[in-house]
């Protein structure tokens, strides 16, 4: 036996290059342990090494009001092979950590301290007289220096309305108890720092262990990562046990959980000792008073608009549509506005003639008319005396009709089918939020947001009613005059051909829908919005605005028009690319596509201008000159 054990300690005797006694081996075995003096308050100094182990009982009274704290320090040294290792027993529980105090990135901390747990007392609501057991020790060969100190927190309940300022570190984590009044059921946590150091904030159960290191203090209660601003919605629901809870403060030892993917840390080399990242910070709790507002915030704006509808349906009963009341009477109205029109287009042009002379005006001969190879439709007028917008249509009214109602029906199509994955995407979101205490999903204003039900964010989220709202008061609005301008067209259909411009509603219900469902994803969006379901609150208002314009576009050119499936095909492109952009937010990215971006708005610009003229090809450059 004895010499399996030289045999595994043998690396050790090379390393040092000097000869190890078997006694020491047997020391190393079997240390001697030796009791240590050591009273509250007093900064205990002692030597270590693998021979020996030290054991402190040091008595102190307890505070229910106060917490104890366990200062280590110790006399680093780089060619150190072992570290010293810190038990403390509490009757009820044990803590224990390594001195030098290492991080997964290097940095590495002679010093460190940790707070003792309050649910290890065994008696934890009154003041009585308590001790607590340390035991140091090590495997290093070498005679390690070392001092340790109890101390009190004096400062360590939290109240309502008071502000309180503490420092924290890396290897020195700190939190505070907080106890719900009688009459207070939730409160508003707000931590402000004058510095950008990345701290995890968390709130937890009163219980043993408290987890405040950087691994586990980051997958306990609810927790978030701050720079400068951090807050919380704490319910006393939360904690029906004690109603108390613990806020925590952990710095970490890097800021890249607290940076965006484009910006960069500072990583500390390996080995590099006491690094100062301290932080300053203030922790404030607010009273409810201002939650009360949230439930006369709801109202008044659901108020708002019961009120807007009401007037709405008040106007639209009290005054019929204009097509409604429109008859024959009303024709000598409208030739009298347009024989005004004509004469005053007339005078213009005519005006304009004199003053190039003739020598500037451009006849075209039969001759250039056969030699330019193309057709002359000849258009017959009407009998009013100029050319109307129905003559100009190839396209029967009917025809163009059924091709602007297929916007509606393929718009409503793409809103389902969008749209019930996007909610049970972000309600599992919610759930993840409520069930792993991960704040950091996603980028909510803290500041800012109201709780309500099992939405972090409610006031985000109801925010977006205003679009669902008036978009169906604008298909409302739409399907009445749709079905007014049906029965003008019944009772007078030579008036609907002579007259006006050929109305066509399809594209008025999509653009409807969309502003509907533009406020259900921005909904869906503020439910947790992050950069992965960024699109769920743009999407639409691409459509929107394509919409707009195709309906601008054709109300001049009703029988030019792209096909449903085409513009949306398009919006699905562009919506693609965007979501790129999120992902691959590079210069690079950006500068191809505004060239392809600025292009193609320019060769279809030339396509809608001159139509049936201009055809988009890779020749289309040449084709516009020539034009």
């Amino acid at each position: 036996m004895l010499s399996i054990l030289i045999y595994l300690f043998l690396p050790v005797i090379i390393t040092h290059g000097e000869h190890i006694s078997i006694n020491s081996i047997q020391s190393l075995i079997n240390p001697d342990i030796e009791l240590k003096n050591c009273t509250f308050g007093e900064i205990c100094i002692g030597t270590i090494n693998s021979s020996s182990v030290h054991f402190y009982c040091i008595e102190y009274l307890f505070d229910p009001t106060m917490a104890i704290r366990v200062i280590t320090n110790m006399t680093y040294k780089i060619e150190q092979e072992a570290p010293l290792l810190i038990v403390i027993r509490q009757i009820r529980g044990v803590i224990s950590w390594t001195l030098p105090y290492t991080f997964s990135n290097g940095m590495i901390y002679s010093s460190a301290s940790r707070i003792l747990c309050l649910q290890n007392e065994i008696n934890r609501t009154h003041s009585h007289m308590s001790r607590v057991f340390i035991e140091i020790s090590t495997s290093n060969i070498d005679l390690i220096d070392y001092s340790l100190q109890l101390e009190n927190i004096t400062e360590f309940l939290l109240e309502t309305g008071i502000s309180r300022q503490f420092f924290v570190s890396p290897a020195m984590p700190i939190y505070y108890k907080f106890t719900f009044p009688s009459n207070i059921e939730n409160v508003f946590i707000d931590v402000r720092s004058t510095d950008q150091l990345c701290t995890i904030v968390s709130v937890q159960s009163f219980d043993c262990p408290v987890y405040d290191v950087s691994e586990i203090g980051m997958r306990q209660g609810h927790y978030q990562t701050m720079a400068s601003i951090a807050s919380f919605n704490v319910y006393a629901s939360e904690f029906p046990k004690r109603n108390t809870f613990l806020l925590v403060f952990l710095v970490q030892s890097t800021d890249a959980d607290c940076l965006n993917d484009q910006e960069q840390t500072i990583i500390q080399p390996a080995g590099i000792v006491d690094v100062q990242r301290q932080k300053n910070a203030t922790v404030t709790l607010h009273p409810p008073a201002n939650y009360n507002f949230l439930y006369i915030a709801i109202f008044s704006t659901i108020g708002l608009f019961v009120i807007i509808y009401f007037i709405a349906f008040t106007i639209m009963c009290k005054h019929p549509d204009i097509y409604d009341h429109l008859g024959p009477d009303q024709l000598s109205l409208l030739e009298t506005i347009a024989e005004r029109d004509i004469a005053e287009r007339y005078n213009h042009e005519r005006g304009y003639q004199t003053l190039e002379g003739e020598e500037n005006v451009v006849s075209t001969s039969e001759d250039d008319i056969e030699q330019s190879g193309r057709a002359i439709e000849v258009i017959e007028t009407s009998h009013v005396g100029f050319v109307t917008v129905s003559d100009l249509c190839v396209k029967d009214y009917d025809y163009s009709k059924q091709k602007f109602r297929i916007y509606p029906q393929t718009m409503l199509t793409i809103a389902i089918f969008y749209s019930l994955p996007v909610i049970q995407l972000v309600l599992q979101y919610q759930l993840n939020i409520n069930s792993s205490g991960n704040e950091d999903i996603c980028y909510f204003n803290f500041l800012c947001i109201r709780q309500f039900a099992m939405l972090t964010a409610f006031n985000n989220v109801f925010s977006n009613i205003g679009y669902c709202a008036l978009g169906l008061l604008f298909l409302i609005i739409v399907y009445r005059r749709d079905m007014a301008y049906a029965r003008f067209l019944t009772k007078y259909p030579a008036i609907g051909k002579e007259y006006g411009i050929p109305q066509h509603f399809g594209l008025f219900y999509a653009m409807g829908i969309g502003l509907f469902m533009e406020g259900l994803m921005s909904g869906c969006y503020h439910i947790c919005p992050s950069k992965q379901n960024f699109q769920f609150d743009t999407s639409f208002m691409f459509i929107i605005a394509v919409l707009n314009i195709i309906k601008i576009y054709q109300t001049r050119h009703p029988d030019i028009n792209p096909r449903s499936a085409g513009s949306f095909s398009f919006l699905a492109v562009i919506i693609l690319i965007t979501v790129i952009g999120v992902y691959y937010d590079e210069q690079w990215f950006w500068i191809t596509y505004a060239t392809i971006h600025i292009l193609a708005c320019l060769a279809f610009t030339g396509k809608i201008y001159y139509m049936g003229r201009l055809k988009v090809t890779f020749r289309v450059h040449v084709s516009l000159k020539k034009i």
